[in-house]
């Protein structure tokens, strides 16, 4: 099957990790026999003036085995004008499109990754091009209701030209019924390459003290100030430990609100941790714990149940896809005492969590082929049409 993905973001020399869920699905996809192709318009805002490496153009090559066709430069209207980027990013698009077509013909479906922009831009470019196309969504600004009066009817016409949209997590599926019938909407999880994170029991703390793990950009919607005040009121001056990964803006004030709770001796912050170093924390610890305000998916997760962790979570639009009886706990949004009872569920019954059980339910759900599976079915569907 030949597969064109367009994604609203992805990995540049700048950001690296930029859209990297994007980039692995084309990769895993490409893995699983189809040929697969990245149409990426890479808009670069006058603020990038100074720090871009890359040179403006057409670039077509291979990126980790994949094919990509970049076109690279700025855009020099400011971000506030509506469409602005819209524009840009479409115009951008037809010029790739065609040029793919003259190399390769055309593509069986076309795959955008989030609706702003490259669903909408997809959804207009098969207004003229006899392509099928599904739209994944991923934005957390459909759960935080931060969608723009003006991006709401451009949402509405993607979806609704779309053959399928997917989301990622219940939460989103749920908020895209605004814009979409239920039954085009389809509930697909990210790809997570899990093969890096295994059971490793050797590494656990012997120290004798419980150790809960939490890694996350260090931001309100992460709810890191509710975890903290939670870990303070069940387990402060107890043999349980909280060890946090992660930089951003709030990192003073959460170590601030460790010494006013006096709990900065139980509460460990690690700072920014590469994806090798979160492995050996998530391995070191006896369970993960993360109190999002809003999550579409949660990779983190996925992460920790491939190594055999229970987990504590929020049902904050992701996680309730994730948690189940075997291998943790759901609570509400700040809910500091459900939070604080369900650590201390985990703690009381760590014995009764299997680490091999909880591995392979999350391999059979959120594997690179379980997922590739899923999608390549909904293709499939697709083109029976």
């Amino acid at each position: 099957m030949k597969i064109v993905i367009v994604p609203s973001w992805y990995p540049t020399e700048n950001n690296p990790i930029n859209g990297i869920f994007f980039k692995e699905q084309a990769k895993a996809l490409q893995k699983a026999g189809h040929d697969v192709t990245v149409l990426y318009p890479e808009v670069w805002t006058t603020r990038m003036m100074k720090v871009s490496k890359a040179k403006k153009g057409v670039w077509v090559g291979l990126e980790d085995g994949v094919k990509t066709y970049r076109l690279r430069g700025y855009n020099i209207i400011p971000g506030r004008v509506p469409f602005a980027t819209a524009k840009v990013f479409y115009s951008r698009l037809v010029k790739l499109y065609k040029l793919y077509v003259e190399k390769e013909g055309k593509p069986d479906i076309l795959h955008a990754h989030s609706c702003l922009w490259a669903g909408w831009s997809v959804a207009k470019l098969t207004e003229k091009e006899n392509v099928p196309f599904v739209i994944t969504e991923h934005s957390t600004a459909f759960l935080r209701n931060l969608i723009r009066p003006y991006e709401k009817e451009q949402i509405s016409y993607a979806c609704q030209r779309a053959e399928y949209v997917i989301s990622v997590g219940p939460g989103l599926a749920k908020e895209l019924e605004n814009y979409i019938s239920k039954d085009k909407v389809k509930i697909i999880p990210n790809i997570v390459d899990i093969g890096m994170f295994q059971i490793d029991e050797t590494k656990l703390s012997q120290s004798g003290v419980f150790r809960f793990f939490s890694v996350a950009f260090l931001q309100h919607k992460k709810g890191m100030d509710i975890l903290i005040q939670a870990f303070a009121k069940y387990f402060k001056e107890k043999p349980v430990e909280l060890v946090i990964g992660g930089n951003g803006e709030e990192k003073s004030e959460l170590e601030s609100l460790t010494k006013q709770l006096g709990v900065e001796k139980q509460i460990i912050f690690l700072g920014e941790l590469n994806r090798e170093r979160v492995k050996e924390e998530i391995q070191k610890a006896h369970a993960f714990v993360l109190a999002s305000r809003f999550e579409t998916f949660g990779v983190v997760f996925i992460e920790a149940l491939a190594c055999g962790k229970p987990i504590v979570a929020t049902a904050c639009g992701g996680p309730e896809m994730i948690v189940n009886e075997l291998n943790g706990k759901l609570v509400q949004v700040e809910d500091i005492d459900g939070l604080g009872l369900a650590m201390k569920s985990i703690e009381d019954n760590y014995h009764v969590y299997n680490a091999n059980e909880i591995r392979n339910d999350c391999i059979s759900r959120f594997s690179e082929e379980a997922v590739v599976t899923k999608i390549t079915n909904l293709y499939d569907q697709v083109l029976r049409v």
